[in-house]
């Protein structure tokens, strides 16, 4: 089932791109390219080519969000575990429990610092 999806998003797409490269619009679009100039408004007539193009565009454009839809709604029922590297990342560790931190002991005996520096006199003047 899930192939016969990817395979139909991707004709879906597939289509899509080409309907809209045949589109003609301020340089002509691809259509002018092929066989020597050989577009889709002389192989169609000039508006009629242009209706079924837009129409064409209209409904391969809302096939191919439907499709995606239709994917999304498919493959992600019932999935529980993480398939992404974000998902996996995302989610809490459950290994083993965590080392609770402790911070490192003062380097010589334990002594305080103080909170401020005292105040250094004023120029001049030695102690009180």
């Amino acid at each position: 089932m899930a192939i016969l999806l990817t395979l139909i998003h991707v004709l879906i797409c597939i289509l899509l791109v080409l309907v809209v490269l045949l589109q003609s619009g301020k340089g002509g679009g691809l259509a002018s390219s092929i066989a020597g100039g050989l577009s889709s408004a002389s192989f169609l007539g000039g508006r009629t080519a242009s209706n079924f193009l837009t129409k064409a565009t209209t409904v391969l454009a809302t096939a191919f969000f439907l499709s995606c839809l239709v994917q999304f709604l498919t493959f992600d029922s019932g999935r529980d575990e993480a398939s992404s590297a974000t998902e996996r990342l995302l989610q809490p560790q459950q290994a083993a429990s965590p080392v609770p931190f402790t911070p490192a002991p003062a380097a010589g005996g334990g002594e305080v610092l103080p909170a401020a520096p005292a105040p250094a006199s004023p120029a001049g003047q030695s102690g009180p």
